[in-house]
């Protein structure tokens, strides 16, 4: 398991819950693994780089190690910057969309890329794999 996947499996955790220990939740994440200490290792990997983001803290109580998420998980945002030709990119993906499916509604303006401009990005790549994750009206289901 790499850091970037433990990332991942934590940003899903923290979803859910407000703290993770490798003592007690490493188990629940992942049930089965052929490297237990190397994946636990990526998991500590991945919670001292969301410290250091400062996504969380941590704390030792008796001998316990637990990382808490500073604030709300729904409060957590992220900033993106974008080079001129990306941004260009995805406002062209989501226009001729909005052209296909006639609905000028969700058009996207190369100079300001915004959350829902990328939330309608993630739902274009879902229908081409033939999930529906992403509403355009509603974002995120």
């Amino acid at each position: 398991m790499t850091v970037l996947e433990a990332t991942n499996e934590l940003y899903l955790w923290y979803a859910e819950n407000d703290s993770f220990s490798l003592e007690t939740d490493f188990i629940k994440v992942i049930p089965i693994t052929e490297h237990p200490k190397r994946d636990r290792a990526a998991f500590l990997s991945a919670l001292e780089e969301f410290e250091k983001w400062e996504l969380v803290c941590s704390s030792k109580i008796e001998e316990t190690k637990y990382w808490t998420l500073k604030k709300p998980y729904t409060a957590v945002t992220q900033s993106v910057s974008l080079a001129p030709n990306t941004a260009l990119a995805v406002a062209d993906v989501l226009n001729n969309f909005c052209d296909i499916i006639e609905d000028d509604t969700n058009k996207c303006n190369a100079a300001n890329v915004n959350e829902n401009d990328i939330k309608n990005l993630v739902y274009i790549v879902n229908l081409s794999y033939g999930e529906k994750k992403v509403d355009l009206q509603e974002g995120i289901e």
